[in-house]
């Protein structure tokens, strides 16, 4: 597909320049713009895990396409802001990149799961390989064997009504626990805390931006095509994990150190969506794809180390973290917990109450810890510019209407 050859292409076209070249900062944040072009002129019908193969070939969806292009358009930022990357950071960004592109783009149960397998695999050896340490070798480990419960579930699926109850369990249990994984829920998000304190920016990037909208997106049509039992399984392993997961990691987040502060926060965002996939309600898929796009429009600012140069933004960016209307992150969790209160009643309140609540905190902490950032290297004028950009598409996409957002992300 033209998504994944623009990622394939570019990356190592970069790799093998780049080190030759002065401006390494700046033309490395050119390498995700093709795929971005790409994904504009790649809209199709799209597929997803409910057939056996992607009818008509590789082709993205609206909401996959959109996501993509964002996805590119902030590994972009992200890259400009970051010290200049090695032609390692590059290839593993841009692989993940294209395995992420193919796994929202393919039909195939197995193509998906090999896809994301090989992502966390590679981005696990990259981290271990350029930060050894115990947290880096627990975050190859979870998440690469997360990845590949998801590709040990491709044999059962699709799973029809007419499965037998044990094998529709085993094909829940296993999509839940790769999901689980992938987000690192409790019991497996050690991996995501531990390793971010050593791992920053453009290292971080190919997870936060490519590989986790990837598995979050793709994962939603599961609870509608799988048949009861397997739903019932996926359903009771995410809805207690996410709740413990988004509890757990807002109380922390309220203690967390500037630069440990925001993998909290997405941990506490990914306990939400994971509850939503517990639900097929459409206000639940809403919620998680703002969730995601708030992410995707705050993370190539906060994945960076702090700095006064662009306390600013900064700011900017934790406003649309904090919940506050009219952020997309308000509407997002709103939209989750909504759709979880019209699934399970008013026992889910117990979690996602607290956990807004203490988001909300949070953001106001890292707001005035932003002001209070040591100084650090000026960014030149374009790196400035771009640092802009994603906090104020955040608060444009917070300001859409309903009817146009569902339109937007392509949810009826």
């Amino acid at each position: 597909m033209p998504v994944a050859v623009a990622w394939a292409a570019t990356g190592l076209l970069a790799a093998f320049l780049l080190p030759r070249l002065r401006a390494r900062r700046r033309l490395a944040a050119l390498v995700p713009l093709p795929a971005a072009i790409a994904a504009l002129l790649s809209f199709g019908g799209g597929a997803d895990l409910s057939a056996v193969s992607a009818q008509g070939g590789l082709l993205l969806g609206r909401p996959a396409a959109g996501l993509v292009l964002v996805c590119a358009l902030a590994a972009t930022v992200c890259l400009l802001l970051a010290p200049p990357a090695d032609s390692a950071e590059i290839l593993v960004i841009a692989a993940c990149g294209a395995l992420s592109a193919v796994a929202m783009a393919a039909g195939s149960p197995l193509v998906w799961g090999v896809c994301l397998l090989g992502g966390t695999a590679l981005l696990g050896v990259r981290w271990v390989a350029a930060f050894p340490a115990r947290a880096t070798l627990a975050a190859g480990r979870v998440a690469t064997l997360g990845a590949a419960a998801l590709t040990a579930a491709a044999p059962f699926l699709p799973v029809d009504a007419a499965t037998v109850p044990p094998r529709a369990h085993l094909a829940g249990g296993l999509l839940a626990g790769g999901v689980a994984a992938g987000f690192g829920l409790l019991p497996l998000g050690g991996w995501v805390t531990g390793g971010s304190r050593l791992v920053r920016g453009a290292a971080l990037a190919p997870w936060v931006l490519l590989l986790l909208p990837a598995l979050a997106l793709t994962a939603q049509p599961l609870q509608a095509v799988l048949p009861p039992g397997a739903r019932t399984t996926f359903s009771s392993i995410l809805l207690p994990v996410g709740a413990a997961s988004a509890a757990w990691a807002a109380l922390r987040a309220l203690a967390a150190a500037d630069g440990d502060r925001y993998p909290r926060v997405i941990l506490a965002d990914l306990g939400l969506v994971a509850m939503g996939l517990a639900t097929p309600e459409t206000g639940a898929r809403v919620g998680s794809l703002l969730l995601l796009l708030t992410h995707l429009f705050v993370a190539p600012l906060l994945l960076q180390q702090p700095s006064a140069a662009l306390a600013r933004p900064r700011r900017f960016a934790w406003l649309l973290l904090s919940g506050v209307p009219p952020t997309p992150a308000f509407w997002g969790r709103f939209a989750i917990i909504a759709a979880l209160t019209a699934a399970f009643g008013a026992a889910p309140l117990l979690a996602t109450v607290p956990v807004v609540g203490a988001l909300l905190v949070t953001a106001v902490r890292g707001v005035v810890a932003a002001s209070a950032a040591p100084a650090g290297t000026a960014p030149g004028a374009a790196a400035h510019l771009a640092a802009w950009l994603p906090p104020l598409a955040g608060i444009a996409l917070g300001l859409l209407p309903e009817p146009s957002l569902r339109v937007l992300l392509g949810v009826g």
